[in-house]
């Protein structure tokens, strides 16, 4: 099942849940680096997930780009904070292209985002039990850690640190810098459902972003972030 949402005219989502068995016309569409990572898997299953995220990926820009979904090759860009090449944003390399794109997985599940001009990140994460106590005072703000203190429920405190993670993980896919970044520093406003926040890499000017959760599934969460520009759902957060 394929879920297909657009956000503010210009943000386009699909999202997932791959079969377990490996479908040959997934294959038939990837690139030989992605053949090679295929190649990877010992797990059956783990390698049919992978094969079918990516392929929805070239299927959506198949479409966009009215070109054959195995003509398409990606590439990354350098990595805005050490300027390693390899691990920075990812980018459509032929045809060329404005279209940015994002693409999580967890599990079965798989989130692919699109936007045109604009640099935009998404992640997706399957619920799961979390010691919440021993990571909030590396991952969140204190103002996060306050919300999640107030939660009725250790269950509800899991369900939204997750959710302050996927946020998170976006934000930080968007900027490139991947969660390597201080997640301490980066509060996402886990009380509103979209939020503007900032950001900031070392050695590069602060960035605005739009963090916005997706409908939540029954045993995962999911959140979008993107250059905020002329979007204002309300002030930018601090770092708290």
């Amino acid at each position: 099942m394929t879920v297909a949402l657009e956000l503010d005219g210009r943000v386009l989502v699909r999202s997932g849940r791959a079969a377990d068995e490996i479908d040959i016309r997934d294959l038939a569409l990837l690139e030989p680096a992605e053949m090679a990572r295929y190649a990877t898997f010992r797990d059956n299953v783990r390698g049919a997930r992978y094969a079918a995220a990516h392929a929805a990926v070239r299927r959506l820009f198949g479409e966009l780009l009215d070109c054959a979904a195995g003509e398409i090759r990606f590439g990354r860009h350098a990595c805005p904070g050490c300027g390693a090449p390899g691990h920075g944003r990812p980018f459509i390399r032929r045809p060329r292209t404005s279209w940015e794109l994002s693409l999580s997985r967890s599990g079965p599940y798989w989130l692919c985002t699109a936007a045109d001009g604009m640099r935009i990140g998404a992640d997706i994460e399957m619920l799961r039990p979390v010691r919440v106590g021993r990571l909030t005072e590396a991952v969140l703000t204190r103002s996060e850690r306050s919300f999640l203190a107030e939660l009725p429920t250790e269950r509800l405190q899991q369900t939204e640190f997750l959710r302050c993670w996927t946020r998170k993980e976006a934000v930080t896919k968007a900027s490139g810098i991947g969660i390597e970044a201080a997640l301490g520093r980066l509060d996402v406003r886990p009380a509103e459902p979209r939020a503007l926040v900032r950001h900031s890499v070392s050695g590069c000017p602060t960035d605005t972003w739009v963090v916005q959760d997706l409908p939540a599934g029954e045993d995962h969460r999911s959140a979008i972030a993107f250059s905020a520009e002329s979007a204002s759902p309300g002030p930018a957060a601090q770092a708290a």
